[in-house]
């Protein structure tokens, strides 16, 4: 699968979510939250040796490419993640959100959060099946160690809006505080 389970984890919990990047759309080199902007990553990771580093979309996402897009190994562009994962936006609406998705971003997650994450996503996962998915499946650690859900293999349109407000029910009712869609 070319997309890592950190496109899918960043793209979908976002999308999902609609949540607002921190701070302007102006490059910033400090790392205190009003000053993070996805312009001032990408420019980052640019200047951290991945010069075919995309800038943010027109909604102020951060891009995702493998390292063969980008024209160089992943051992450099995981260096350049790290190096500016402190310019990466707050994205999400609670703070376990956003650990997740600078993780993420960065392919950089501590075994704690993922810890986390997982025992989030099992229950979601048994909620959604109770109310009505049957064939939710339960998470599984994809090759970049991040969690999320082999969509694929059980049939599901994980953007469909009846697959969305059914997750948006299990979030509510199982108190889940983490990205939901991976």
């Amino acid at each position: 699968m070319k997309r890592n389970a950190a496109c899918v984890a960043a793209t979908a919990s976002l999308a999902l979510l609609a949540a607002a990047c921190g701070g302007g759309d102006t490059p910033s080199t400090g790392g205190s939250p009003g000053s993070r902007s996805a312009v001032a990553y990408s420019s980052c990771v640019r200047a951290h040796g991945v010069p075919n580093f995309p800038d943010p979309d027109s909604a102020s996402q951060l891009p995702k490419a493998d390292p063969q897009e980008l024209g160089v190994s992943g051992s450099q562009l995981q260096e350049a993640q790290r190096a500016c994962q402190r310019l990466i936006p707050d994205a999400g609406e609670t703070g376990e959100q956003q650990r997740e998705t600078q993780c993420a971003m960065a392919g950089d997650c501590s075994g704690s959060v993922v810890q986390r994450w997982m025992s989030g996503l099992r229950e979601l996962a048994g909620c959604l099946r109770s109310h009505g998915m049957p064939n939710w499946p339960d998470p599984i650690i994809g090759p970049q160690g991040l969690p999320h859900y082999p969509y694929e293999k059980a049939g599901i349109d994980h953007h469909s809006p009846p697959v969305l407000a059914k997750v948006d029910t299990c979030v509510r009712l199982t108190g889940f505080h983490g990205l939901p869609l991976p």
